[in-house]
Formats: C-alpha cells, sequence, structure tokens
C-alpha cells in the first residue's frame, strides 16, 4: 500500500519549506504524484468604511494577494527544476471566508496532505490544518521546522484511546506504519470500565500485525496535565520518528478554549504528526 496522491500547499512567498520538502519526498518514494497548490489570501473588511472605500480597499488587497500568488509560483517553477517527481501546481487568490471551500474542493481528491507544523511562523497554517481535516476530510503530515519526512522503517508512535478518530489516523497512516519496523501504541489512562479493558490495545496491534506492522502496547499513567505532553516524552525515549493521533476528540472551540490533546501536539511537537478524523 501507497499514497497515490499527494498534495502540500504553499501560502507566502517565505514560509517555511518543511512541508513541501517532505510532501516531494514521499512522493519520490511512493511514485506518487504531488499536486501544489499556491494559494494567497485577501483579507478584507469592510464593516467600518463607506461601501466606496471598501470596494477600493478590497481590489487593493486583492491584488496584493495575486501580485504574492504570483511571487511564489515563480519560486515554485524554479525550486522544482530539476526534480523527478510528477507534480502539477494550481495557483488561486481566494477571499479569506472561501478559504475552507476551495481546499475542501481541491483536496478531497488526495490521499494525503502535508505542512508545515502549525503555531510556528505562518498564522495561515492552522485554518489550512483545520480546512483539509474538517470540509476535505483528509489527513495531514505536519512537519516541524528543522524535521524532514519520516524515513521508511524506523520507530513510530501512536496515540491510541480506541476512539473513531484514533481508528481513523491508524487507517489513513497505513502506507507509513507498513514501512515502520515497530510501532508503539500508546495508551493513557484507559478506562476501567472499557470494552478492551483485558487487553488494552490488543485489537489494534493484531490490525497492525497483519498489515505487516510489528507493535508494542504501552499503557502509561497520566503523570502529566497535558496528554500531549506525555506522547512527546515517550516519543523520545522510543525514538520514535513520528506520532500519529487521532485529530479534535472535542469540538474546535472547546479545544481553542480549554486545550486539548489535539492542540497541545500542534503547538508542541517537534516531530512529525500526523492526524486524521
Amino acid at each position: 500500500m501507497a499514497y497515490k496522491i499527494i498534495a502540500t500547499i504553499l501560502t507566502e512567498t517565505d514560509q517555511a519549506t518543511e512541508g513541501l520538502d517532505a510532501a516531494i519526498a514521499l512522493a519520490d518514494r511512493m511514485d506518487a504524484h504531488l499536486d501544489i497548490y499556491v494559494v494567497t489570501i485577501s483579507h478584507s473588511e469592510m464593516n467600518y468604511y463607506h461601501m466606496d472605500s471598501a470596494a477600493l480597499m478590497i481590489a487593493q488587497q486583492t491584488e496584493t494577494a495575486m501580485k504574492q500568488r504570483d511571487q511564489i509560483a515563480a519560486w515554485l517553477n524554479d525550486r522544482m527544476q530539476g526534480e523527478l517527481t510528477r507534480w502539477s501546481s494550481e495557483a488561486a487568490t481566494v477571499q479569506g471566508p472561501a478559504l475552507t471551500e476551495y481546499l475542501a474542493r481541491k483536496l478531497r481528491f488526495c490521499d494525503l496532505v502535508v505542512l508545515p507544523r502549525p503555531y510556528q511562523d505562518s498564522p495561515e497554517t492552522a485554518s489550512l490544518v483545520e480546512a483539509c481535516l474538517f470540509a476535505a476530510e483528509r489527513p495531514v503530515l505536519m512537519i516541524p521546522k528543522g524535521c524532514k519526512a519520516p524515513d521508511a522503517g524506523g520507530h513510530v508512535l501512536m496515540g491510541w484511546n480506541d476512539g473513531a478518530e484514533a481508528l481513523a489516523a491508524a487507517r489513513a497512516a497505513l502506507p507509513l506504519l507498513e514501512e515502520a519496523d515497530v510501532m508503539d501504541i500508546c495508551i493513557i489512562d484507559p478506562p476501567t470500565h472499557a470494552a478492551d479493558r483485558s487487553d488494552p490495545g490488543g485489537a489494534m496491534a493484531q490490525y497492525l500485525l497483519r498489515h505487516g506492522t510489528r507493535s508494542e502496547v504501552a499503557v502509561l499513567a497520566k503523570t502529566e496535565p497535558h496528554v500531549g505532553d506525555i506522547l512527546l516524552r515517550r516519543a523520545k525515549e522510543v525514538g520514535a520518528q513520528m506520532i500519529v493521533s487521532g485529530a479534535y476528540g472535542h469540538s474546535r472551540l472547546r479545544e481553542a478554549v480549554f486545550g486539548g490533546a489535539t492542540r497541545d501536539l500542534l503547538e508542541a511537537a517537534d516531530l512529525p504528526i500526523l492526524m486524521s478524523r
């Protein structure tokens, strides 16, 4: 099994290139087609302006965004010179509210989206990730600064809670998990009355074994306030090169206000994370 269509998104001229570099590396390794979307956003607030002034402001902001789009597209063409990857690009400028619909329409036919990790430099990346997960319903592999695509082989860690989001992430990650040497199924404070309480993680371990991946189950106590911190600590202990996790088991609003495992991981991760829901 392999990904056959991988996508990535560029939104800024000075954007970190880890997402693009990782997408190219994975497309090369899996003989996949790489779709690159150059998207710039025209942010227009019209509430406090006269109608004529608002129209002029929209036109100016759109023109600026279109120039930026063309600069990114030109940079991309230079960057891809000499690459053997089969790739294509599409450039667009959209109004802010239309971004989610645009990405949903374009990305729904890809197998995986590769992006820089959000909450670094680009304020747009978190919106891109959420559009991919919720609107396009595509898994997202996020690459922190200074990291690269996970290599074939090695150790991968999965945050497992027997939930639908975690199962979706495991299925979405199968092309990478089948390449791994070992999978660490990490369960934090499983409920005492859970259906799998006699063998937590056992069904997932069997599922992965039938896909050719050897796995180990680690049941951990919640010794820190944030689940994300425990997963990151465990990843360092076992030398994992990637984390697989379900995304947004709670609502996005709740996680934005009160925090949650998804947001904790996205803010602090120093290794690639694949999420789905």
